[in-house]
Parts: C-alpha cells; structure tokens; sequence
C-alpha cells in the first residue's frame, strides 16, 4: 500500500468518526465542517512533506471534501423536521456546506 492510499484509509476513517460524532452530539455546523477542512488540509500537508505529487493530493483532498459534504448532507436530511420538503433541504444543505467549507464563517 502506497503512502496516498495510507493517507485516504485513514483521512477516511477519521472523517467518518468525526461525522458519527457531529450526528450524536449538539456540535455545531461551523465546527463540524472546519473540523473536516481542517483534517482535509493536515492530510494534504502531510503528503505535501513527503513528496507527494500535487495533483495526487488535490485528488485526494478533492475526494475527502465531496465525502464529507455527502455525509453532511445525508446528516441534514436525516434531521430534517418532517414538514420539510427533503429536497429543499438537500440544496440549502450544499449551499450552507460550500459556504461554511470555503469561508470558515456562517453565511450572511
């Protein structure tokens, strides 16, 4: 196994875990999501010290944001009040996601 496939079976692991952990508790969406960017970013750090090429870390890093938006996502609507119409949360889920991921800070 090489180190990129290293890195996602435990960037994997780690994102899951912290996912089961902001569906069990009172967590904040701001928390969770810089959670996750912020081991999406150490992993790509790490693999960035040991060589690895750039757009084998971009992939990766690529890979982990759309998994954990997908487990936020599914998290959201699992959640959802049922008066809500579930695709109606799926988009403002993906919206309040991209924003919080790329800004570290709620939508205005």
């Amino acid at each position: 196994m090489d180190i990129v496939e290293v890195a996602e079976a435990i960037g994997k692991k780690i994102i899951q875990s912290q996912n089961n952990y902001f569906e069990d508790s009172d967590s904040e969406d701001l928390d969770h999501i810089t959670t996750l960017k912020r081991i999406i970013v150490a992993i790509s750090e790490y693999l960035r010290l040991e060589d690895v090429p750039e757009d084998k870390i971009s992939a990766l890093a690529d890979y982990f944001k759309q998994v954990t938006k997908q487990l936020y996502i599914n998290a959201c609507i699992m959640n959802k009040n049922q008066e809500a119409d579930g695709t109606l949360v799926r988009e403002e889920s993906e919206i309040w996601f991209d924003d919080i991921f790329e800004n570290e800070e709620y939508p205005r």
